[in-house]
């Protein structure tokens, strides 16, 4: 019985294999990237989403027409900017965050024979690379004018030099998770051109399912990355670019 599955999977393999297609490609593409977390207890401050861009080799195994397995080794941004209003209005902060990523996903491709649709479902793991914090912050050691009391104060920095910021982030291993985990969703459209490129655009979700920060503090925030990408690229048929379209 042993003997008659390892057969069957080993026939099972060889007609996949028959058919299979092996592709790489190059993308790239703008994203939006929201801190989804709570401000807490801090008054006068929200948080912003912020713009960043995403560079990747997209990697596909092809078992059939429409079905894929597909990895895609990135470089992406995951920025968002803090900032405050009313009293005080002014003071900011801007985080450029940097990823190396990973996502793993299921390819699900439909259409013609050269114009297709198509929609990824996976999910990815990432590493905090590296980050910049740029800002304004209210500066203590400055003494501004006097404010008489009968003024009403609705800007802190009218009255107050800010203390202003641009250097690179320290990571702190107590505090900071840099491996991050989560889900993605996508669909696009796609073009073949001589059986040998595909160009595509995609637009793309990144759900993050991890804290940024370790469980160091009671009652803590957590803070979770929620990325929108829209991005466009080229796969390239490896085996007819280097045997010809007949080999397709």
């Amino acid at each position: 019985m042993k003997r008659k599955l390892c057969l069957f999977v080993a026939l099972f393999l060889c007609a996949y294999g028959a058919h299979a297609q092996f592709e790489v490609g190059i993308s790239g593409g703008y994203n939006r990237n929201y801190l989804h977390t709570s401000t807490g207890y801090r008054a006068f401050t929200k948080y912003d989403d912020l713009g960043g861009f995403v560079v990747g080799i997209p990697i596909q195994y092809h078992f059939n027409d429409w079905f894929a397995i597909e990895a895609d080794p990135s470089y992406i941004q995951k920025n968002y900017e803090q900032s405050r209003d009313h009293f005080f209005e002014g003071i900011y902060q801007k985080n450029t965050n940097s990823y190396i990523q990973l996502p793993l996903m299921a390819h699900f491709s439909f259409g013609g024979s050269k114009l297709r649709g198509f929609f990824n479902a996976g999910g990815y793991a990432a590493y905090w690379m590296s980050g910049r914090i740029k800002g304004a912050m209210a500066n203590v050691f400055d003494d501004g004018p006097e404010i008489p009391d009968n003024e009403q104060v609705y800007d802190y920095l009218q009255f107050n030099q800010a203390y202003k910021y641009d250097e690179k982030y320290t990571f702190d291993s107590r505090r900071d998770r840099r491996i991050e985990l989560g889900l993605l969703a996508g669909a696009g459209i796609e073009y073949r051109l001589q059986q040998k490129y595909r160009f595509f655009v995609e637009a793309r979700y990144y759900y993050g399912l991890s804290d940024q920060q370790k469980n160091y503090m009671i009652n803590q925030i957590p803070r979770y990355n929620d990325t929108y990408v829209l991005q466009a690229g080229c796969m390239f048929n490896i085996r007819n670019i280097f045997h010809g379209s007949s080999a397709e």
